[in-house]
């Protein structure tokens, strides 16, 4: 919150646009880090001023007006940051209570904002292809022929990001970066689309601010995961960080730098309360002090590295020994880093946001699933063993639910198993922007996903798979020159409540097959 005033109070005295861009990415860096959370009304006051933010850099309105607007809610954040409690966060206790419209028929797939792709490509029969194809994974897509008819768009609407050809007729590719620079400068993100490959064109992408290059043609599932990337639409929660330090002055120290960066942080000065705490709390990262009172960090990160569970988690070392001995010592050790004590406070941090963004985007690429995007069956058997376990010992509710394409086998012979992929891809889809991210998806195999719903009921999963249900059954999909649509049932069971993670899973089963038997497209509820 100290971050979004200071950033807004100089935007504010210097009525600067080019200021305004890292109050709004904090805006909405704060609005990630609590989606998790069912704080709808913090969450609309953020998207009101980034809402606000936007028309002002695309001129919708002068700085004036924005100013007025963006005071009102910040002076409303501040105000309900001052009461105790503050009621700004107060969750609902229905997590999956879905926000009241005016038309309550609306589903999932509906309800939220499509992220707005813009195409820029002079070849018109490839570049309406991919729009049409982009437009069937939920987004809503324009193509345009030129540079020159997407100026005339983007006065009344801005897109969230544009694939801009590169070489295109009466355009030089000087021209083409000059116009992606001025695009990422106002906040619109870019993506380089060009059938060049050499090490000169990148080069000039990078130097515009373009965030990726695709390079013609690839596949559009190719595209997809660019552009979820890019916009980062992955599900996204506050980076986990454990911090043991005997020193306490010190934990609390970087827990409050930490903590303002948007982290979550877990400080203990015991060792032994770090370990009691590591299975509850599944850190992103490990941040240990060197020397400490009856135990070595050394010893310490060589037990976290037997562990499996952290195979592709950080360790860094926050010490005050400078030696070079010392650093090889941590790394031989399975350390991944060593920060002296002496570094300045915020590069610290700098440091360890950088470690923990590449870190979990390696964990992220060696656990999904390539086509659909979710977790692989190895990860989220090993995601709902944790949850199971985590359950049981805290008494919280959790259920699973097997989920299965009807009439998949069908699919694959009619229009062929890329339409298949297409399918697979757009559940995947599907489910990762409508589930909380304190939730799990995962390919358990084929067809079938296993989910894992952490603190709900049974009932609660019940209400929220049938709104996924009918927003998947609404989704069009297109092969050899058809449409077609397709449908999905699911079993539910108790997972907290039952003997073993391997009986809850025969469970769901039984209940997803008692789903097909009683006519498809339906949910049900385990029953004995």
């Amino acid at each position: 919150m100290k971050i979004l005033i200071s950033l807004w109070a100089e935007a504010r005295k210097q009525k600067s646009l080019a200021l305004l861009e890292p109050f709004r990415y904090n805006v909405n860096a704060l609005a990630q880090s609590v989606a998790t959370f069912t704080l709808f009304t913090l969450q609309q006051i953020l998207s009101d001023i980034n809402g606000a933010c936007e028309s002002a850099l695309i001129k919708k309105i002068d700085m004036k007006e924005l100013i007025v607007m963006v005071d009102a809610l910040m002076n409303e954040l501040i105000a309900n940051s001052n009461q105790d409690p503050n009621p700004l966060l107060i969750e609902n206790d229905k997590p999956f209570d879905m926000l009241e419209s005016k038309d309550n028929t609306k589903t999932a797939g509906k309800q939220a904002r499509k992220p707005y792709i813009v195409i820029v490509d002079d070849e018109k029969s490839s570049g309406m292809a991919v729009a049409a194809l982009i437009g069937e994974f939920n987004f809503q897509v324009d193509y345009f022929d030129s540079i020159k008819a997407f100026n005339k768009a983007a006065e009344t609407k801005q897109p969230d990001l544009v694939l801009l050809d590169i070489m295109m007729p009466e355009t030089s590719s000087e021209q083409v970066f000059d116009y992606a620079s001025k695009l990422t400068q106002r906040g619109v993100k870019v993506v380089s689309y060009s059938s060049l490959f050499s090490l000169e064109m990148r080069l000039a992408a990078v130097r515009a601010g373009v965030l990726d290059f695709i390079v013609k043609p690839m596949s559009i599932l190719g595209i997809i995961e660019k552009i979820n990337r890019v916009l980062h639409l992955q599900k996204t929660r506050a980076y986990r960080v454990i911090f043991v330090d005997d020193q306490e002055s010190m934990g609390e120290f970087y827990q409050t730098l930490l903590e303002e960066a948007d982290c979550e942080v877990y400080y203990s000065s015991s060792v032994e309360d770090m370990f009691n705490k590591v299975d509850d709390f599944y850190p992103d990262l490990f941040l240990l002090d060197m020397n400490m009172p009856d135990v070595n960090g050394l010893e310490v990160a060589k037990i976290i590295r037997q562990q499996k569970l952290f195979d592709f988690t950080p360790i860094v070392f926050l010490t005050a020994d400078e030696q070079l001995e010392t650093k090889l010592a941590a790394l031989n050790c399975g350390a991944d880093d060593v920060i002296s004590k002496s570094t300045p406070p915020m590069l610290v941090v700098k440091q360890l946001i950088t470690r923990l963004g590449r870190a979990l985007a390696v964990k992220d690429f060696v656990s999904k699933d390539a086509l659909t995007g979710v977790l692989n069956h190895g990860q989220i058997m090993e995601a709902a063993l944790n949850s199971y376990r985590l359950s049981r010992r805290q008494e919280s509710d959790a259920s699973i639910a097997m989920l299965d394409i009807d009439h998949f086998k069908l699919v694959n012979d009619t229009f062929g198993h890329s339409a298949g992929d297409k399918v697979l891809s757009g559940l995947g889809q599907l489910l990762g922007r409508s589930l909380r991210t304190t939730d799990y998806i995962g390919r358990y195999g084929g067809e079938e996903f296993l989910l894992v719903f952490v603190g709900a009921t049974p009932s609660d999963a019940l209400v929220k798979l049938n709104q996924i249900r009918l927003a998947f059954s609404e989704m069009d999909f297109e092969a050899k020159g058809r449409r077609f649509k397709c449908t999905f049932s699911a079993g539910i069971v108790d997972l907290a409540g039952n003997s073993s993670l391997p009986h809850a899973i025969n469970e769901a089963d039984q209940a997803l097959y008692a789903s097909k038997e009683g006519g498809r497209n339906q949910v049900k509820i385990f029953s004995s």
